[in-house]
Formats: structure tokens, C-alpha cells, sequence
């Protein structure tokens, strides 16, 4: 697996077929519960994307939420977070004075990434005031869009919806400032093989979003770990390390100090932040805690 598809794995569960196969087939997404004494912990793992008008969860998801009274997401859903995050993107993901995209790419790149512009309908030096990144997470996301999938229909904003017409309390791990920092502060070399590879493979990420679409609605987790986690792990462990681990961990400290209360939270994450041997599923069951997938 490429370093854009690890990425974009990462983006569509940190980062989803065709919408009629999302549309009229039952779905059973793996859902988690955690308990000790005198707490109940449900972890719900998300995609940020669907195709528009895509169901985001079963009875046993929304079981789990009518009992819970707090809800988590990875940010805090307003639309004063969703203008911020365009500022913050906008401004964080700027290229520097004198260092244009096209300046971090052969000739041959440039050339690939025109024609690609030009394919998908991006104007000629369009993504030339960007970082890498940026420019990166665009050419990835253009495509999908393009294709039906719709993040207004992203499972985290259906659950934040639900969360906020029936009264939950609502939380969140992360700022915007946060979340984009872990692309601005990756690597020069790994920020130009993220935008070599989005050249490469960005007219293929369609098709990704529909192998990993289709196991995240039939709750096949063995398929997701290969796909999100093993060969981002084996192959970029700096990325890996940064974009999974070092956020799973954070997040522990604060479910274990939720654990150590009372009542019943749902926690709805990418999906790729619960699986694996560093997912928050391996995680509590370490610690001691009780952790059992919803049947």
C-alpha cells in the first residue's frame, strides 16, 4: 500500500460502492461496549464519508445511543467548527514565500499532476499556492466527490445530529488546529511522496472508498485492519505513528478517567483508531477492561 492510500484510509476513518449498494442493503457496522461496575462505554467506529443519503448506523447503534448520555466525536461539530476548519486549512496548509508546489516536484511530476488538474477539473496552477499536503488531501477528495460520496453524510455528522436533537451532552478529543497539525508537521520527504502518490493514484480513490465502504457496512474488521492499519504500519511507521498511536493514546488517558465515573458514553472515532494491536478495542482490553463487539 502507498503513503496516499494510508493517508487516505487514515482521512476516511482519522479518512467510506456506489450508492446503491449503501442504499438498499441492511447494514451491521462493528460496534464495541466496554463495562465495569458501574460504567458502560460504547466505541462506534466512523467514516467521515458516504454516498449521499447513506444509512450510518443499525439498531444496535441507535440503541446504544438512546442509552448513552454522552456522546464523543474526534472534534466538536458546529458551524462555527466547519468555518474555522476552512480558515485554519486554508491558512495552515498555505505554502510558504517563494516555495510553490511545483517547487517540490520534478518536471515529470508537474507535468502528471497538470494533466491531472485538467482531468478532474481542477484550472491550471490552482493547487500551486498549497503544501504538498494540501494539495494532496484535494486531488484525494475531488474524485470521491465526484463519484457520490458526500461528507455531509459522513457518519461522525449523522451521529452528532442525532446527538444534538435528543439532548445528549456533547464531547470532543480535538481542535481543528490539532487535527490539520498532524499534516502540517509531516515530514518534507513524506509530505512529497503523499503528493507524488495522490497524482498517482487520485482517479483510483473511488474504488479504495468502495472496498473499505463496503467492509465498514458489513462489519469486516479483518478487511479494514489490512486496508487502514497493516501497511501503514509496516510500511510508514512515522505516519502511522503520528495519525494513529499518538492520538489512540491521548484518547485513552481521557476514556479511562471517563471509565472511572459512573453512566453510559458512546464514543464515534474514525474506525481505524479502534483496531489493531495500538486500536482503543486492543487498548482497554489491556488495561483490564471488559470489551465485547454488539451482536
Amino acid at each position: 500500500m502507498m503513503l496516499k492510500r494510508g493517508l487516505l484510509a487514515a482521512a476516511a476513518f482519522v479518512a467510506l460502492s456506489g450508492s446503491a449498494f449503501a442504499e438498499t442493503q441492511a447494514i451491521d457496522p462493528a460496534l464495541f461496549v466496554v463495562r465495569d461496575a458501574d460504567s458502560t462505554m460504547y466505541l462506534y467506529g466512523t467514516v467521515h464519508v458516504r454516498p449521499t443519503g447513506a444509512a450510518w448506523g443499525d439498531d444496535d447503534v441507535r440503541e446504544a445511543l438512546a442509552e448513552s448520555e454522552e456522546i464523543w466525536t474526534e472534534l466538536l461539530m458546529t458551524p462555527e467548527t466547519e468555518a474555522e476548519t476552512q480558515r485554519l486549512a486554508l491558512q495552515m496548509g498555505a505554502a510558504p514565500a517563494g516555495q510553490p508546489l511545483s517547487s517540490w516536484l520534478t518536471a515529470d511530476d508537474n507535468a502528471r499532476l497538470a494533466a491531472l488538474s485538467a482531468r478532474i477539473g481542477i484550472p491550471a496552477g490552482a493547487l500551486e499556492p498549497y503544501r504538498p499536503w494540501m494539495a494532496a488531501l484535494t486531488l484525494t477528495l475531488i474524485p470521491i466527490m465526484q463519484a457520490g460520496f458526500d461528507p455531509a453524510s459522513g457518519v461522525d455528522r449523522q451521529i452528532d445530529a442525532y446527538g444534538d436533537a435528543n439532548g445528549k451532552t456533547m464531547r470532543f478529543f480535538e481542535t481543528v488546529e490539532q487535527q490539520l497539525g498532524f499534516f502540517v508537521n509531516l515530514p518534507e520527504e513524506a509530505q512529497r511522496q503523499f503528493i507524488r502518490e495522490a497524482i498517482t493514484e487520485a482517479e483510483r480513490g473511488p474504488g479504495l472508498i468502495t472496498e473499505l465502504t463496503r467492509a465498514w457496512d458489513q462489519g469486516d474488521i479483518a478487511t479494514l485492519e489490512r486496508v487502514v492499519i497493516d501497511d501503514s504500519r509496516a510500511q510508514y511507521p512515522d505516519v502511522y505513528q503520528a495519525l494513529f498511536v499518538d492520538r489512540n493514546n491521548a484518547w485513552m488517558e481521557v476514556l479511562t478517567r471517563e471509565m472511572a465515573g459512573s453512566g453510559v458514553d458512546f464514543v464515534a472515532v474514525g474506525a481505524g483508531h479502534l483496531i489493531g494491536e495500538d486500536g482503543l478495542v486492543a487498548q482497554f482490553r489491556a488495561r483490564g477492561f471488559t470489551v465485547e463487539r454488539v451482536e
